[in-house]
């Protein structure tokens, strides 16, 4: 049975994946990448006490050059509050509260009573399941999107995916023909790699690594194209956006191109579009 927006959000609550306090920033990402989200709460007693993002990993990691290993910086250190929000409020408001407030998830209720969270993937599925034949990808995709040159510095890339608060950016050629997307999730991928390399690189004695950027310098400096996923799966802009929706979902991805009638590629369809398909819904 189809709900429409103005079904309750605590319709479609998730128990959240969780992570202790104190624990490290390499066990953080590896528990973000091994469960395919964007996003952790940390726990103290078992009492939600902060939640913690790839964007906020990565723009520690950018700003603070750091002059130890990320095994020894605790997540305490970065996480931030949890946004939450009455259980009764509709999806169309929830929606809403979490474009305002520019979050991607929100937790239903409160600290003291805490039932769950519900993320932007969740109301992707919740679209697709609930909204077929309601609208076009054309009428919600982003025409606008970030793109750097695949022989861009990494660095770059970083600072401009920061500086303007995404999460990915399309990879081209120099004849501006889109070759890949980087994400957070490539980045964290690489940093884990590195760190990997260095314990084998201390545990031989092979030297001094003591400064941050002596080990992640190079990683800053190399190419886009060396970290992004190649290929970018795309849907028509005349596609239904439940459909579109869907193909996120089972991709486990958070974006897609949107390739117009030639197949040039003319826009993105991320899940904060989504969200503001359902908030346009009253």
């Amino acid at each position: 049975m189809e709900k429409s927006a103005n079904a309750f959000i605590k319709d479609i609550v998730n128990s959240p994946i969780g992570i202790k306090s104190g624990a490290n920033l390499t066990d953080t990402i590896n528990k973000l990448l091994t469960h395919k989200i964007s996003r952790l709460i940390i726990t103290d007693s078992q009492k939600p006490i902060g939640i913690v993002s790839e964007k906020d990993i990565l723009t520690y990691l950018y700003k603070e050059k750091l002059h130890k290993s990320i095994n020894e910086v605790s997540v305490n250190e970065i996480m931030h509050d949890i946004f939450f929000i009455n259980g009764t409020s509709t999806i169309t408001e929830a929606s809403q509260f979490m474009i305002d407030n520019r979050c991607s998830s929100v937790a239903i209720d409160s600290p003291d009573n805490f039932v769950g969270i519900v993320t932007k993937t969740d109301l992707t599925k919740f679209y697709w399941k609930n909204h077929l034949g309601k609208n076009k990808v054309s009428n919600h995709m982003s025409v606008n999107y970030f793109s750097a040159f695949n022989n861009d510095a990494l660095y770059d890339v970083i600072k401009t995916m920061l500086g303007f608060g995404i999460s990915r950016m399309i990879i081209t050629d120099r004849k501006r023909k889109p070759l890949g997307i980087i994400s957070t999730g490539n980045i964290f991928r690489t940093v884990l790699d590195m760190e990997c390399i260095e314990s084998t690189k201390k545990s031989l004695e092979l030297g001094n690594y003591q400064e941050f950027w002596s080990r992640y310098g190079e990683f800053c400096a190399q190419p886009a194209e060396k970290v992004m996923s190649r290929g970018i799966i795309t849907v028509r802009a005349n596609e239904d956006l439940a459909n579109a929706c869907q193909i996120i979902i089972e991709k486990e991805i958070n974006a897609l191109g949107v390739e117009d009638s030639d197949g040039q590629l003319a826009g993105i369809l991320g899940k904060r579009d989504v969200l503001l398909a359902l908030a346009s819904m009253h």
